[in-house]
């Protein structure tokens, strides 16, 4: 026999003691203890001969994590719009993704996956010390209940919206930036008012109170936003804290308004579109939230896709948080706009 055969034969032989081995471990569920007395060395030896049979490609391994993403589609949307980061959440396997309706009531793993995906992102990047302000809405109560959120030395957090009296927890702001302070360990500053008043010059007089305007001029110091976007549809927070009728939605669209972060409005390009209820509207005002070097915005569904291309694009947002079915209907729209404006550009000519 030739010495490059005697070789093949050996690498074979080889590879099938590994497999064997590897077979054992993997696949019967024996300990290295047990494998070592089978085949008659010692357990180092079967240690090693696992490790040789990952590095041969013989064995290969494959972690289905609920939480993988989708890297194509983040780069995708970064390229597109003007974002400091992205992540996308991939679809489930099994297809109990995320419905595509924007209702109000979300599926529980779609809740719980996104929020335990933003709460990790967030938990590796806020620094001690850190200033965080929170809006509200059922997402933002997935992130900060999820448990993924631990203590950071010194941290405050600071209610960005005022609060829905009687509301569930995930739409009532107070309720929200509680939960977020106990999981930080930090101390509240809690915007003590209604989201919404009845007149113009309630505002203003809330607005004067001492602790109303502490807690306004802490969001100017804030290091990081936490918030979702509100469409213009009946899954509105405000909405479902009666604070819109239909007709408002109505007229709020004839406006050109595609969502809401914290009651500022803005329109598809960016656009701030000034509305009345705006006067009547206590939180934290646009042009002092794009003030904090970190805004991240969370949601799911198609429902949210508009209404997010419109928040990036008026600086509110500069790090999303989604997932795949949100993520591919923002790329759609996108793509929509471009043909829109290539067929616009050919007429002209």
């Amino acid at each position: 026999m030739s010495e490059r055969r005697t070789r093949d034969v050996d690498q074979r032989d080889d590879d099938l003691q590994l497999a064997d081995v590897a077979q054992q471990y993997y696949l019967d569920d024996l300990t290295q203890e047990q494998i070592a007395r089978r085949v008659g060395v010692s357990r180092s030896n079967i240690s090693r001969m696992l490790k040789e049979a990952r590095e041969r490609g013989i064995v290969e391994i494959r972690v289905h994590h609920p939480l993988r993403t989708v890297p194509a589609l983040q780069e995708a949307l970064c390229a597109a719009l003007p974002l400091r980061e992205c992540l996308v959440l991939a679809a489930a396997p099994t297809g109990n993704g995320a419905a595509s309706n924007g209702s109000a009531a979300e599926p529980p793993a779609v809740a719980r996956q996104l929020g335990a995906l933003a709460a990790r992102y967030l938990d590796e990047r806020i620094p001690d010390g850190a200033i965080v302000g929170v809006g509200w809405g059922s997402t933002v109560y997935s992130v900060v209940a999820s448990g993924y959120i631990h203590p950071h030395p010194g941290c405050a957090v600071v209610q960005l919206m005022g609060s829905v009296g009687g509301a569930t927890p995930d739409i009532d702001g107070g309720q929200v930036a509680s939960r977020l302070g106990r999981a930080l360990g930090g101390q509240v500053y809690y915007l003590q008012a209604p989201m919404v008043v009845t007149d113009p010059a309630v505002r203003a007089g809330l607005l004067r109170d001492p602790h109303i305007r502490k807690t306004l001029e802490m969001v100017r110091r804030a290091d990081i936003l936490l918030f979702s976007v509100g469409a213009v549809t009946r899954a509105s927070g405000l909405y479902r804290a009666g604070y819109l009728s239909d007709a408002d939605l109505e007229y709020i669209q004839g406006q050109g308004a595609v969502g809401d972060i914290c009651g500022a409005y803005f329109r598809q390009d960016g656009s701030a579109c000034s509305l009345e209820l705006e006067e009547r509207t206590i939180a934290a005002p646009g042009d002092v939230m794009r003030l904090a070097p970190m805004r991240v915005g969370v949601g799911w569904g198609t429902a949210k896709a508009l209404p997010s291309i419109g928040a990036i694009r008026a600086g509110l947002i500069n790090v999303l948080v989604t997932e795949e079915e949100c993520a591919r209907e923002m790329l759609a729209i996108l793509a929509r706009e471009r043909r829109v404006a290539t067929e616009q550009g050919l007429t002209s000519v």
